[in-house]
This record gives C-alpha cells, sequence and structure tokens, in this order.
C-alpha cells in the first residue's frame, strides 16, 4: 500500500463562510432563528453565522415565533 501525499488529497472548494455569503438576508436570518428553536448545539457555526449578519448591519438577534 502506497502513502498519499498529502498535496495530492483534493478537499472541499466551499467553506462555510463562503455558504452562508451566499445566502440572502432572509434565508440567513431564518436559519440562524431556526437554529434556536431547535436548539441546535453548533456554537462555532452560530458564530460564524452572527458574523456574517453583522457584517451586513443587521441584528443578530433570534425572532420569537
Amino acid at each position: 500500500m502506497n502513502a498519499l501525499k498529502y498535496n495530492l488529497i483534493s478537499g472541499p472548494k466551499k467553506t462555510v463562510t463562503d455558504y452562508l455569503q451566499t445566502l440572502n438576508n432572509d434565508e440567513l436570518q431564518n436559519i440562524y432563528s431556526s437554529s434556536f428553536f431547535y436548539d441546535l448545539k453548533m456554537p462555532d457555526l452560530i458564530k460564524k453565522m452572527q458574523d456574517e449578519l453583522h457584517k451586513r448591519n443587521m441584528a443578530a438577534q433570534p425572532s420569537l415565533f
């Protein structure tokens, strides 16, 4: 068995931050709000969503249903 060199392993080209930037404002706000509704325990993802909302000058407060 031959060992693979690290530079030959191709990884994903699109990051989570790239994906969040492609969402429109409503989609991003809905995903952010629903993460609290469903009690998701993903603090890094929630932080990335908050950062993206702040970049767009939107309130990063979860809306109540």
